[in-house]
């Protein structure tokens, strides 16, 4: 898999599916669903995780949906799919872990992950969706959610970075208050602020 660690975000682009379907009933208030709640997502083997809440526009309704690990020369690959074992959503990170850093230029643990691509294949205004899928809101929030809990597990302090492509900077920036890293001279450059850990973590009930 060939992974892109320039140019990243919140596009939109084609998927292969590369794990076997999970029989599961996706309903939001239904038994024995395995939510990531209290998991330890960093001990997961690859494979099945758990599950997701996502709004299915076309139900009109909460649904579950199954997370998916999987592991790529030091990338964390983690996929969103519907019961058919089509992919919603993909997010390719990896963890940047900072253990000598320089505390006199950095006042805080540079420490951080990095969001190198982020994948909605569900949005139907896009020449890239999977028409197999129905639309689907929370898609990008839910695998940001896991990147927070995946720098919250290697002690890298909630944080997380990623260079957003242009037409997704209102997402990031007025959904999640991102702002532009002061460090980078690149201004789609983006980063998670102290004070909108707590809100990422939280919305939409959170993982």
């Amino acid at each position: 898999m060939k992974i892109n660690t320039i140019q990243t975000n919140y596009y939109y682009g084609k998927s292969q599916s590369l794990t076997p379907k999970k029989q599961n009933k996706t309903s939001f208030q239904g038994n024995g669903v395995q939510r990531l709640t209290h998991m330890n997502v960093g001990m997961m083997p690859q494979g099945f995780i758990g599950e997701v809440a996502l709004f299915d526009k076309i139900l009109n309704k909460n649904v579950f949906v199954n997370v998916f690990k999987d592991f790529d020369c030091g990338y964390e690959i983690y996929r969103l799919k519907d019961d058919n074992n089509q992919v919603i959503g993909e997010m390719v990170m990896r963890i940047k872990k900072f253990f000598n850093y320089d505390r006199y230029i950095h006042k805080d643990d540079p420490s951080h992950v990095y969001v190198t691509d982020l994948y909605n294949f569900s949005r139907k205004d896009t020449p890239y969706a999977n028409k197999n899928v129905d639309d689907y809101s929370h898609v990008g929030i839910r695998l940001l959610q896991i990147a927070q809990r995946r720098s919250d597990e290697a002690q890298c302090c909630g944080n997380i970075k990623l260079n957003a492509m242009p037409e997704a900077l209102g997402f990031y920036k007025n959904k999640l208050g991102m702002q532009s890293d002061p460090e980078s001279f690149n201004r789609n450059f983006l980063y998670l602020p102290w004070d909108k850990k707590e809100p990422l973590s939280r919305m939409y009930d959170g993982l």
